[in-house]
């Protein structure tokens, strides 16, 4: 009995197997047959795919190309990084006027009063040296220093301004002068020179 129905089993898988493959024959050969009527009208449809595919792809560095090159940093010679200085000689000593009807005698003034003026004018400092450079792009290396007397009224008289020379071409003396001269401070015993050191990035 066992015998029996294992060769059952076998001869219907058998069968089976054999409608499996000549289902998978005749699929075979109908697109055989239709590619024989229609002709070679799928391969274009193919190759225009691929034509899309490549246009796109070939649009996407073509849009670069527009926009302008970058500008060439400015490169600087040795006379153009070296110091120069520019402004009024604040070695020589201050007039004073003598008012011995003032009993009162005004302190010098700190450190602390004299940067709390310079401060409210360092945005615009640090604008006139952004102006005076040859472009953004380019490295001037050194330092800005900026002198100036405060006289004992208050009032800067004198404006002193060290800086490399392809800065001071760029007509950072005249923009600091301006920015400095117009610093007020509290009247004070006697006048002072400081110097407020900028170092450049």
């Amino acid at each position: 009995m066992k015998g029996f129905l294992l060769g059952l089993l076998v001869a219907t898988l058998a069968f089976g197997g054999y409608l499996f493959w000549q289902h998978q024959r005749s699929q075979a050969a109908r697109p055989a047959v239709a590619t024989a009527d229609t002709g070679p009208a799928p391969a274009p449809r193919k190759a225009k795919r691929r034509g899309r595919g490549a246009v796109r792809v070939a649009r996407a560095p073509v849009a670069p190309a527009t926009s302008e090159p970058e500008p060439e940093p400015v490169r600087l010679s040795a006379a153009d990084v070296r110091s120069v200085a520019q402004g009024d000689d604040l070695s020589t000593p201050d007039v004073l006027r003598l008012d011995m009807s003032n009993d009162k005698e005004l302190p010098e003034l700190s450190q602390d009063q004299i940067d709390e003026r310079f401060r409210s004018e360092e945005s615009a400092i640090l604008e006139c040296i952004s102006r005076a450079r040859p472009d953004a792009e380019t490295y001037v290396p050194g330092r800005v220093t900026i002198k100036f007397r405060i006289q004992r009224a208050g009032t800067v008289r004198g404006v002193r301004v060290e800086a490399p020379a392809i800065l001071q071409k760029g007509g950072l003396f005249g923009c600091i002068k301006g920015v400095v001269g117009r610093l007020r401070f509290p009247p004070a015993g006697t006048s002072q020179i400081v110097s407020y050191p900028f170092s450049l990035s």
